[in-house]
């Protein structure tokens, strides 16, 4: 059996692994109370006083950015990748002078 064999193997067996934020229950709570305005200490305060979720600010707010995050971009066609960027012929940007 090749490694490529036994990664897939391994692979097909291994089950899916549960959330790893203890807030991702809360998900849908910490983005409507975020539509109304509400300070990340405001909902920490809220989570562990009414749900007892032991949290702070800062990590609802990494929380919160992460699933924030746009999907990745289409790249653009091949074609487009290949046109040089049009440079104006009377002026050039130098970023360094060196006369000596």
């Amino acid at each position: 059996m090749s490694l490529d064999d036994q990664i897939a193997d391994f692979l097909a067996k291994a089950d899916g692994r549960p959330p790893r934020s203890r807030l991702e229950p809360y998900a849908e709570l910490i983005r409507e109370l975020r539509q109304r305005r509400w300070s990340y200490r405001e909902i920490a305060v809220a989570l562990r006083e009414r749900f007892s979720v032991p949290t702070g600010p800062s990590t609802i707010n990494d929380f919160v950015r992460v699933r924030a995050r746009q999907p990745q971009r289409e790249p653009l066609p091949a074609a487009h990748a290949l046109e040089p960027p049009e440079q104006s012929p009377t002026r050039r940007k130098r970023r360094f002078h060196l006369e000596m």
